[in-house]
């Protein structure tokens, strides 16, 4: 296969408008990324995100009871998660069974030891279908190359009436732009801007999700820095067409009680994408 080049530096489109060869190739430099940096910050420390887990712990509380069976729990793109002392911490390690799956094996020899099950690999190394009552990622969705195939691989784990949290940054406010577009002069951020938002207002007018996928990453440019590597800028809004699509339920959920126009609240109320997306009948 002849290798992609991208001529067009910093390009932002639907995913649909890229060929598959384009999406191999950006996959591909990700990939090589992750297997070779040494400062990522999910891979330094256990990850604490008590913020997104408590949702997860209150879906996992409501399916015990009155059941006798163990919780099964996925996790997508685990990173060093901590997931596993936060559920002891909560008393509810010994009622869940955690599989945990991540792109890299950096991290294998602790999700081994912290996890029942871990899979490395895509999701297609993933084992079943209908058989998951939670999957959730923290941070993840942004990294990932094709979201329209990584959701559906997701909803055929999930069992009926199984939840599907997702929490991710969101990059669909107008003027925000990605920070893995900081590599770019002014002149490529400004025509950034505009691909952005001409892409959000057609799939707003479609009801359709975008997508929109970032060929060339400030990670591939410079030392690391949170969301460099944010290849997928992620919508609220296409996340919520995507479910009316498929005919699930959406809810969206605010994270912690942070002050009126904080920092905090800025970040967790207006540039965070948190979602329960319940797969129906």
């Amino acid at each position: 296969m002849t290798q992609v080049k991208f001529t067009d530096i910093g390009q932002l489109k639907p995913e649909h408008s890229w060929s598959p060869n384009e999406l191999k190739e950006i996959k591909s430099r990700l990939d090589e990324y992750y297997d070779k940096v040494d400062d990522y910050t999910a891979f330094l420390t256990p990850s604490a995100q008590d913020h997104c887990w408590s949702h997860v712990g209150t879906e996992i509380r409501r399916r015990l009871v009155g059941s006798s069976q163990p919780i099964k729990v996925l996790e997508i793109g685990a990173g060093k998660s901590g997931f596993g002392l936060w559920l002891d911490q909560q008393g509810l390690r010994q009622s869940v069974l955690w599989s945990a799956q991540d792109v890299t094996q950096q991290n294998t020899a602790w999700l081994n030891e912290q996890t029942n099950d871990f899979i490395v690999g895509d999701l297609n190394n993933v084992d079943g279908q209908n058989c998951f009552d939670i999957i959730f990622s923290t941070y993840v969705l942004e990294h990932v190359t094709e979201p329209s195939a990584h959701l559906a691989r997701l909803f055929e784990l999930l069992r009926t009436d199984g939840s599907l949290f997702i929490f991710s940054p969101r990059y669909d406010l107008p003027g925000y732009l990605c920070p893995s577009s900081r590599h770019l002069n002014s002149i490529g951020r400004l025509g950034m801007f505009f691909q952005q938002q001409i892409h959000r207002i057609q799939s707003f007018i479609k009801k359709q999700p975008s997508f929109l996928i970032q060929s060339d990453l400030a990670a591939f440019h410079g030392p690391f820095f949170t969301d460099a590597d944010a290849v997928h800028w992620v919508s609220l809004f296409d996340l919520k067409y995507w479910a009316t699509v498929l005919g699930a339920s959406f809810k969206t959920i605010k994270l912690g009680t942070p002050r009126f126009a904080s920092k905090d609240w800025i970040v967790k109320r207006l540039l965070t994408c948190a979602v329960e997306i319940r797969k129906g009948n």
